[in-house]
């Protein structure tokens, strides 16, 4: 395992090993089948007092044969931990900003929501100002709530509420300021101190979600803090002033006078301008603030009358971010200024709508409830009923607005669901408990998973249920095969 947590000061010889194994060890073939993903043909050996023994298999022959015995609470969280980890390398998301993504649905808009997000928070978790009050002490009763709903569930509803709160925790502690690094090819938010180099509120709060230890975000924070600390020679070097450079591109066309610049990049050029009034940049009507990159091309903007992007028109206040500037001319993503139709669709004004590379939608907030690719959808503000759709403009993520019927099943309103790009049910995040096939399903669960021929392949069991003649406790996690047979139970 990467970390060793084991009651045995020393590894276990063979011969001890050989000795539990015969003093009546129970083998578990379901954990040693979790296990797979190590390489390491581990075999593991449930013992008396809530313990496990694993076994090292033959690939490292120093270690075949020899053992480690882990308390069952750590050894269950490590099977869960893998198996996320294996599932999250299969779908590119190894990284914590591609984790980030994955989950997030504001992007890189996230600084311009902190308040929103963790006044969410605050609401959801049922505490005030005072008790979620930025301090590191605050991270502490964030950790216990994120402990008591559970990561799976989360990563799900509050990654992008995480990522804004520990964010602020950090930024009063380095007396910085929020950035979006849009030099990768997912922009993503993270912050800039004087005496510090840029601090990553993402990286603290994806290693809390891992599942692998007891979430800590007051020591994930601090350390995040303390790594980042500039040396003192550095200091100096990263508070002093930036030359002016000349601007570049389609800035360069405008007079100087029409703009005010608040931010400089590294070589002077103007990063962030303010307009003095209404201007076009590129053919686009602009007023207030813009972005613009190191060559002087525009990167995002407020649009001062209604203007025609594409196909699509976008009312006057509508905020837009290209993808590569307004030479490439495709949308990231626009902050609709008021409500109106997407590709058919009713969107709600002050919402985010993010776009695919091809152009197609990949996410929106429907003003009002209505059905989408036949299913009824749930409208509203809240990041969590946000649709999603894959590049073929097919639904991809939804909250059902009302109580309906997918692969012959009945799921409940509120229910959110994951569609593949063909529109067969992937997985479903329940918002009460509920029987499926009859088998009692807990809420909030990641795991209720189905394969494309419509049987279960995964789930959590809300209470203690009798499944193919065998009776499984509260909260056990289920694996399927694709005949419906249980292939592995993870307490």
């Amino acid at each position: 395992m990467a970390q060793k947590r084991t009651p045995n000061e020393r590894r276990l010889t063979k011969r001890q090993v050989q000795e539990l194994i015969s003093s009546g060890a129970r083998p578990r073939p379901d954990l040693s089948a979790a296990l797979e993903p190590t390489s390491l043909q581990q075999l593991v050996y449930e013992l008396e007092g809530d313990r496990y023994l694993v076994v090292f298999g033959e690939p490292v022959a120093s270690l075949a044969g020899k053992g480690d015995i882990y308390p069952a609470d750590y050894f269950r969280r490590f099977v869960r931990w893998l198996a996320k980890v294996d599932e999250d390398a299969k779908h590119g998301r190894q990284g914590s900003v591609d984790h980030w993504a994955h989950y997030s649905a504001l992007k890189h808009r996230l600084i311009t929501n902190i308040d929103t997000l963790v006044a969410q928070l605050r609401s959801t978790m049922s505490r005030t100002a005072d008790e979620l009050d930025f301090s590191y002490q605050s991270l502490d009763v964030v950790s216990a709530y994120v402990e008591g709903i559970g990561v799976e569930r989360a990563r799900q509803e509050i990654y992008d509420h995480l990522v804004a709160y520990v964010g602020e925790v950090l930024r009063l502690r380095i007396q910085g300021h929020w950035e979006v690094n849009n030099a990768d090819w997912q922009p993503y938010p993270y912050l800039v101190g004087a005496m510090h180099d840029p601090t990553m509120p993402i990286n603290v709060v994806w290693e809390q979600l891992s599942g692998l230890d007891p979430v800590n975000l007051r020591v994930a924070a601090a350390n995040e803090v303390r790594r980042k600390r500039k040396p003192p020679g550095l200091v100096a070097d990263a508070a002093a002033s930036v030359r002016a450079a000349a601007p570049k591109g389609v800035l360069a066309l405008l007079q100087v006078n029409a703009y005010e610049v608040t931010k400089r990049w590294g070589d002077g050029r103007p990063w962030v301008v303010i307009f003095k009034g209404d201007v076009e940049v590129a053919g686009v009507p602009c007023r207030g603030e813009a972005a613009f990159g190191r060559n002087g091309d525009l990167i995002c903007a407020t649009l001062s009358r209604e203007h025609l992007f594409g196909t699509r028109r976008f009312a006057a206040d509508s905020t837009f971010r290209y993808y590569r500037g307004s030479e490439d001319g495709r949308l990231a993503d626009v902050k609709l200024g008021a409500d109106q139709e997407i590709d058919g669709l009713p969107c709600l004004g002050g919402t985010l709508v993010w776009f695919h590379p091809n152009q197609r939608a990949s996410s929106l907030h429907l003003a009002s409830d209505g059905d989408v690719d036949g299913i009824p959808c749930a409208s509203g503000k809240d990041l969590l009923v946000a649709l999603r759709f894959h590049p073929n403009g097919r639904l991809a993520a939804a909250v059902l607005a009302r109580e309906h019927v997918l692969i012959g099943r009945e799921f409940p309103s509120g229910t959110h669901i994951s569609l593949d790009g063909k529109g067969g049910l992937v997985s479903v995040a329940l918002r009460k408990d509920w029987e499926i096939d009859g088998i009692p399903i807990k809420a909030g669960a990641e795991g209720l998973k189905f394969y494309d021929n419509g049987r279960l392949r995964e789930l959590r069991l809300a209470r203690s249920h009798l499944v193919a003649g065998q009776r499984y406790d509260a909260g056990t996690l289920l694996r399927f095969d694709r005949d419906g047979q249980v292939i592995h139970a993870q307490p």
